[in-house]
């Protein structure tokens, strides 16, 4: 059972198909906190062990999410595009003829800034895009049509580790950077133009320490003093745009 328009998919053996054939579209499961016995456990279980977002909540709310009573107590949300297989980005990475660019928009909550990120990815040159597992919003309809059509030409990753991810890169030479509001070094103060990570913060949280403290540079944007940050979309797109500077404007 399927409701396509809003990518929600409710039922137990629908769920476990899901599961089975289309993990990479899925974005998150709930459950209702009343009906954990079962198939239902069966179910949690394989949440558990392959480590899929999953939530616990009250029937009525589970009513909400599917849209009907008849979710059997399990409703998962689908992405609108799946995300990539981690490895298979990595091997692309190693057969680019120049520097890799990869950006982590870490705790972004807005889709309205991932949708616009994901543009600008594409114009400056962005090789993908690798999300939090958590805190982060999922890849819907706001965050396509945000995008304008540029989802479709960007791939997204949602490591199962992602910290793991980037010390593996960190290890074969990406410069990891930063950027952060209030720091005195400026972007084209960085070199830029060689295989890197760019993590920004999210709109409340900033860069989450786990990862804030695998960079090794930050970046910081001026501006007057009576603006304090700017948004993370803005402030994301200066960064490529120096990145795309620096590398002269060369896109594979």
């Amino acid at each position: 059972m399927k409701n396509f328009s809003d990518n929600v998919i409710y039922g137990i053996h629908a769920v476990e198909e899901l599961i089975a054939k289309r993990i990479n579209e899925i974005e998150r499961i709930f459950f209702d906190t009343d009906r954990t016995k079962g198939n239902i456990f069966n179910l949690l279980k394989q949440c558990k062990k392959k480590k899929l977002p999953y939530q616990c909540v009250p029937g009525k709310r589970l009513d909400r999410i599917a849209g009907t009573i008849k979710h059997q107590g399990v409703v998962a949300i689908c992405t609108v595009k799946p995300y990539e297989e981690v490895d298979s980005i990595l091997k692309k990475l190693e057969d680019t003829t120049s520097p890799p660019i990869l950006l982590v928009p870490a705790s972004l909550e807005d889709p309205r800034n991932l949708g616009a990120l994901i543009r600008t990815s594409v114009a400056f040159g962005v090789n993908a895009i690798l999300l939090e597992r958590k805190h982060t919003t999922p890849l819907n309809a706001t965050v396509a049509k945000s995008s304008a059509g540029m989802l479709e030409h960007m791939p997204v990753v949602r490591p199962q580790n992602l910290e793991r991810v980037i010390k593996e890169l960190a290890i074969k030479g990406f410069c990891v950077i930063g950027a952060v509001a209030g720091t005195d070094k400026k972007p084209h103060q960085i070199d830029l133009s060689g295989p890197i990570i760019i993590i920004t913060g999210g709109e409340h949280r900033g860069i989450p320490p786990y990862l804030k403290k695998l960079c090794t540079d930050f970046a910081g944007i001026p501006t007057i003093i009576k603006v304090k940050s700017l948004n993370v979309s803005v402030a994301a797109s200066i960064l490529l745009y120096e990145c795309a500077k620096q590398r002269e404007f060369i896109f594979e």
